[in-house]
């Protein structure tokens, strides 16, 4: 089925599995884009069922674009189809042609009226073949171009972008550059020296290297909260504290306090029977502290957090299962969330050449 609608489009896919940062992206781009006076649409072919609201599945990040861009359709046309994790016991090759003609339907709704729709994929290129719903398929349905994301800095990132780019041409579509994101300032003079100038040999235009965020990735201390399932002893008022750094807790307290000047921003981990550490923590730059193993502090404890203004978390587990279960936690856009939003567009505003996107799409402004 031939989309009628002759929108520029620019699909946003993930180079590799390993790739973070692609709805970041999206919403940057688009409310830069809308900023600018462009009609902006959204769309996000195939979602993952990651929620439920009112008894119907829904993908957060399509509440999220809905919600900031002030979307007038309906969630089930902004993504068409949403998958679970077994999504092959939800549809087969046979179903592929009506899921095609479901999401084309849609796509002409949020394409209606629009200067540009800025498209975003489940995760990289080859994720829904199965189906033959790949993003590369798709983008030649919308006749969108690729653009693909990284957040692999080492150098197989060239190969994965070359191959990914290679796939989308085989299809008939057009990869139209790269992004890296999560850029740390060790890395960033080698991809800008070595990586990007590959690339560009091999006519992939990299259109930015965005640096790590902390705004973006640390996670606050409610979103820790909701992995862990812990009871919060005392701060309520300050969850949406940062937190970059995990330390543990086992040892002297002078020790301790020369250990814990050495990060900011961080959550400290040890057990509830040790106060001496609690209150170490709690005379540094602490964003929280999780007591573990079930172990009520001290009152002393409690006290000294609700004056710093840090929280005290309870949970059952030892120290080592705690700090596995968080360490790999990261921050999360959501509704509402203005801080992320705002820097959401700043990182893209100031390091992806989102001008240059738009002319490649045909877009002047």
């Amino acid at each position: 089925m031939k989309v009628m609608n002759d929108v520029p489009s620019l699909y946003v896919a993930s180079a590799t599995e390993r790739s973070i940062g692609k709805t970041a992206l999206c919403l940057g781009l688009a409310l830069l884009f809308k900023e600018h006076g462009l009609k902006v649409g959204y769309f996000k072919p195939l979602g993952w069922h990651t929620e439920t609201k009112e008894g119907k599945p829904i993908d957060s990040d399509t509440v999220l674009m809905k919600e900031t861009l002030r979307l007038e359709e309906p969630l089930d046309t902004l993504t068409p189809v949403l998958l679970e994790y077994h999504y092959l016991d939800q549809y087969s090759p046979e179903d592929s042609k009506d899921l095609l003609d479901k999401i084309s339907r849609a796509y002409e709704e949020v394409s209606a009226n629009k200067d540009i729709v800025v498209v975003e994929a489940l995760h990289e290129p080859c994720l829904g073949a199965s189906l033959n719903l790949s993003a590369a398929k798709l983008a030649k349905t919308f006749s969108s171009q690729i653009l693909l994301l990284s957040s692999t800095h080492q150098d197989r990132a060239v190969d994965e972008i070359l191959s990914e780019s290679a796939c989308i041409s085989r299809e008939g579509s057009k990869c139209c550059g790269a992004i890296f994101s999560r850029v740390r300032d060790h890395i960033e003079r080698r991809i800008k020296e070595r990586m990007v100038p590959t690339l560009e040999r091999y006519g992939i235009h990299v259109w930015g290297v965005i640096p790590e965020s902390t705004v973006l990735t640390a996670p606050t201390v409610k979103e820790i909260v909701g992995v862990l399932g812990g009871e919060v002893l005392c701060g309520e008022d300050y969850l949406s504290n940062q937190v970059e750094h995990y330390l543990v807790g086992a040892m002297t307290h002078e020790a301790a306090i020369r250990y814990f000047r050495r990060a900011k921003r961080k959550a400290v981990v040890t057990g509830g029977d040790r106060p001496d550490i609690a209150l170490a923590a709690l005379e540094t730059d602490t964003s929280a502290v999780i007591l573990t193993g079930n172990l009520y502090p001290n009152v002393r404890v409690l006290a000294k957090a609700e004056e710093k203004g840090v929280p005290v978390i309870l949970v059952p587990y030892d120290t080592y299962t705690t700090v596995n279960k968080v360490r790999d936690v990261t921050g999360r856009i959501t509704v509402g969330d203005v801080k992320r939003i705002n820097e959401a567009k700043r990182i893209v505003s100031e390091h992806v050449q989102w001008k240059g996107l738009l002319e490649a799409l045909g877009i002047k402004i």
